[in-house]
């Protein structure tokens, strides 16, 4: 993943299609026919994702509407973004 802050990640439209049920997201990954879900952090940022938005915007999304600080957010965040990037559903914009 790409440590430059001002890196806008955005949501590869083309790729996957998702849908918001509750507290809970699921996306199918169209190129492998592969279901996943978000968790509930997951899906707060999910989003601000297909908007676009940096490590840092995510991170205080994060913070900011979780009981987790920023430090922790953004290590989450993080680990999250590398996820997506490992199976190509983000882009950086």
């Amino acid at each position: 993943m790409n440590a430059d802050t001002t890196t806008v990640y955005r949501v590869r439209g083309d790729r996957v299609a998702w849908r918001a049920a509750g507290d809970e997201t699921v996306l199918l990954d169209l190129r492998q026919s592969v279901y996943l879900a978000l968790d509930r952090s997951a899906a707060m940022l999910w989003p601000h994702l297909m908007a676009g938005a940096t490590a840092a915007e995510l991170a205080e999304v994060l913070a900011e509407r979780g009981p987790v600080e920023l430090e922790r957010a953004a290590a989450d965040v993080a680990a999250f973004l590398a996820e997506l990037e490992a199976i190509d559903l983000i882009e950086h914009v």
